[in-house]
């Protein structure tokens, strides 16, 4: 009977990634009972403000359940790829950064390119413009920092203990695109492949460099960019306070649609690409490092 818990050394990894899914979501509800009662209601539609309100308690469910595991575990933050401030802020973090602009404005080029993309004008100016820079830089940072830690952090460490890194890098893609699939409005399969294919690239961009700091940057440039610098829809919406005033004709094929740019065919092309030249320009792997207590 101990054999079905235990592997010798510690709870079996199953049973640690099952504990940690409990933590979460019950940290989650709680967190989640108390920010509903805020007074969110003038915020409508794609807003920084509720993003930011809604992903830095993501954030805090994310730090707090996986800090009750690395008790547990005697094991640090850094052991599961989660970087402290000062690498959080680093080089590793703009590199990534610059990553996921470069992603975005290649997709964007091509479709406009094929006619899908048009910029009408500014969508603010001024005092408005510089105040939305702001907020959205900040709910994409939070965006990026809450999901990469919550589902790249502890919970991929101790998914690949179970059954290996690129077994659980693999269920990890899959998944995520599937959360999105059927989580968000206006879904189709085109979303599911392409957060699949950059799940992929985050995973790899996280084996290869050993930290999150990485993926957080190209994960928040990435969706900065898609929904305030270059105003794509997103879930069926343009962003509050975006930075252009655009247009997006032709097929979905070809923009995205209802969902954004994202979910443009164009996106399955960079970032097959994106993994290839992180493959052959980060070839050492450096996480995770499955023996580290």
């Amino acid at each position: 009977m101990k054999r079905i818990f235990h592997n010798g050394k510690e709870l079996r990894a199953g049973w640690r990634l099952l504990l940690f899914c409990i933590l979460a979501f019950l940290i989650g509800w709680a967190l989640r009972a108390a920010l509903i009662n805020l007074p969110l209601q003038g915020y409508l539609g794609l807003n920084p403000v509720v993003i930011i309100v809604f992903d830095a308690g993501m954030l805090l469910v994310a730090l707090a359940a996986t800090f009750i595991m690395a008790r547990m575990e005697h094991r640090s933050f850094a052991v599961y790829g989660i970087p402290g401030i000062r690498e959080l802020l680093g080089p590793k973090f703009w590199i990534g950064a610059i990553w996921g602009f470069a992603m975005t404005s290649a997709v964007i080029l091509l479709i406009f390119l094929g006619g899908g993309y048009r910029v009408r004008g500014l969508n603010l100016t001024g005092a408005a413009m510089l105040k939305y820079a702001a907020l959205w830089s900040l709910a994409n940072l939070l965006i990026g920092a809450g999901e990469e830690i919550l589902f790249r952090g502890y919970f991929l460490y101790t998914l690949a203990d179970g059954v290996g890194f690129w077994g659980a890098a693999i269920l990890e893609a899959i998944g995520f695109g599937a959360l999105h699939y059927f989580t968000k409005p206006y879904e189709r399969w085109e979303d599911w492949v392409a957060v699949t294919l950059i799940t992929i690239f985050i995973t790899l961009a996280l084996r290869r460099t050993g930290s999150l700091a990485f993926p957080i940057g190209m994960h928040a440039a990435f969706d900065f960019a898609f929904i305030y610098v270059f105003s794509g829809r997103n879930g069926g919406e343009f962003a509050v306070g975006r930075l252009l005033d655009v247009q997006f004709p032709g097929p979905n094929w070809l923009t995205g649609g209802m969902l954004g740019p994202e979910a443009s065919w164009f996106m399955f092309l960079v970032a097959i690409l994106a993994i290839l030249l992180l493959h052959f320009g980060y070839r050492e792997a450096k996480w995770p490092s499955l023996s580290s207590g």
